[in-house]
């Protein structure tokens, strides 16, 4: 996606993890997610970004989330793309799928990197898992969010999709 001015930013914080929204003419057209530690929480959130602050406290408790209904633009995306997305949301949490797999679905065999790419441009990373979609075999690569493949797994660790170090390390 390309780079986008907000009419406004907001930034959620969570235990960990934190969410930034960029408003404009009132849709979200993107979401980053970063480190906690790295950004400041607004002073005044929204009564959407303070769902999205609920929602990602039961998510890093290991809940399920419920991420609220928020107003996504996906008018910025090819119908590729938004197909992507919609696929994506079907991804269970505590499991992946690979690249491949997600093209197979997506009616596009051998378009493993158009989902590669359609996952590199996702604007709306953690509440449209991308996460969730690894190379083939179980190869982690690469992630749009603060920390890039470190946040990813640990993304993977904290649904129980991968073993290893416990998700709070």
């Amino acid at each position: 996606m390309k780079k986008t001015e907000c009419d406004r930013m907001e930034i959620v914080r969570g235990g960990k993890l934190a969410l930034s929204l960029c408003w404009k003419a009132g849709e979200i057209v993107a979401v980053q997610i970063y480190w906690a530690d790295e950004v400041e929480e607004s002073p005044a959130p929204t009564p959407q970004a303070l769902g999205l602050k609920e929602a990602l406290a039961r998510y890093e408790a290991g809940k399920d989330p419920h991420w609220p209904d928020l107003p996504f633009d996906l008018t910025r995306l090819t119908t590729f793309q938004q197909a992507a997305l919609d696929e994506l949301r079907r991804i269970p949490s505590g499991t992946v799928r690979t690249y491949g797999e997600m093209a197979e679905r997506l009616d596009r065999p051998g378009g493993a990197q158009a989902v590669g790419r359609a996952m590199a441009t996702n604007p709306f990373p953690l509440l449209y898992p991308c996460h969730r979609v690894v190379g083939a075999n179980g190869a982690m690569t690469g992630f749009s969010g603060s920390g890039g493949v470190d946040m990813k797994e640990y993304l993977l660790r904290l649904e129980g999709a991968i073993q290893g170090k416990l998700p709070l390390e």
